[in-house]
């Protein structure tokens, strides 16, 4: 019996804290995986005491997350669930400085392989289109965002304030992809994540996970110290964050921007940084604007194209 525990839910874009009172650990009995998901399962489990489930809406997870530690130790867990996550996240606990006996990584069916969802298209809100182009394949970049939750099944991870979270959170990237690369894939999936983070961190994440630019300065060059701090890197997603909503709604035909807008917003605000004439206060919001402008066209190029030459007419 755990006289007082803390479970942590971290995941892309959203993290949400529970607290229990007096949880005890039994195993959650989770709906029974499909093939693909069994085998990733199985080698999560010869790499610790580590769990992958696969929850099918709010109510299964709800009856997992009760079966598991008892919807009587959460506090407010209407409250805290009101609102499912889109991507994997990773369910932790702790008794002091113990970590609880099972870490449990859960999966919303939808993103499965076997929903044949690309988990990169659906994070990214399908903006860039359901089929992406990858430099590597929609396969690895799924493994590579699991592994990233594994690294957060270790205690050193769990919970912290923004920056801490900051940390983890590039941590995490770097560790499943140093687990998952290898002379064939480096460079691709390098390219792939180092795009993806960028995208996510200008448009969609909360501040801790604006991680895009440093992940992309340590893969380039990893024997170099990121050149600015993490509080810089946040402050520099937030500027291009307002600088991209203020221009796509001078763009915008109706109240809220579309999709193609925002991506013409961006067009146009890379090419202000390329002519100069934008972001010469804040080197890095230009930096962040360039790799965001690359990264869309590196998923979506087609798309892409076809806004800017929008924009040219």
């Amino acid at each position: 019996m755990i006289a007082l525990a803390q479970t942590t839910l971290q995941r892309i874009g959203l993290i949400a804290t529970l607290v229990l009172a007096s949880a005890g650990a039994n195993c959650a009995q989770a709906a029974e995986p499909t093939a693909t998901t069994a085998n990733l399962a199985a080698e999560i489990r010869e790499l610790g005491d580590i769990e992958l489930l696969v929850f099918d809406g709010r109510e299964d997870f709800l009856r997992q997350i009760d079966n598991a530690l008892g919807l009587g130790n959460i506090k407010n867990p209407d409250e805290t669930f009101a609102k499912l996550p889109r991507s994997p996240f990773t369910v932790t606990g702790r008794k002091g400085d113990e970590a609880l006996a099972i870490c449990r990584i859960f999966i919303p069916a939808k993103i499965t392989p076997e929903s044949h969802t690309e988990i990169f298209a659906e994070l990214m809100r399908n903006w860039f289109g359901t089929k992406l182009s990858y430099a590597s394949n929609s396969d690895l970049t799924f493994r590579w965002l699991i592994f990233h939750e594994m690294r957060h099944c270790q205690p050193d991870h769990f919970g912290g304030d923004e920056l801490k979270d900051h940390q983890d959170e590039l941590e995490a990237d770097l560790s499943a992809f140093e687990y998952l690369a290898n002379a064939q894939n480096r460079n691709a999936l390098a390219t792939d994540i180092a795009a993806f983070r960028v995208i996510t961190s200008a448009l969609f994440a909360e501040h801790s996970h604006m991680i895009g630019l440093s992940l992309r300065h340590t893969l380039e060059t990893p024997d170099q110290m990121v050149p600015f701090s993490a509080e810089q890197e946040m402050a520099a997603f937030q500027t291009v964050r307002q600088q991209i909503g203020k221009r796509a709604q001078l763009i915008a035909t109706a109240v809220t921007p579309t999709n193609r807008e925002l991506i013409r917003a961006i067009t146009e605000l890379r090419q202000a940084v390329d002519q100069g004439t934008e972001t010469k206060s804040n080197s890095l919001a230009g930096e962040i604007l360039i790799a965001l402008d690359d990264a869309i066209a590196h998923f979506a190029p087609e798309l892409h194209q076809s806004v800017a030459n929008i924009r040219a007419n």
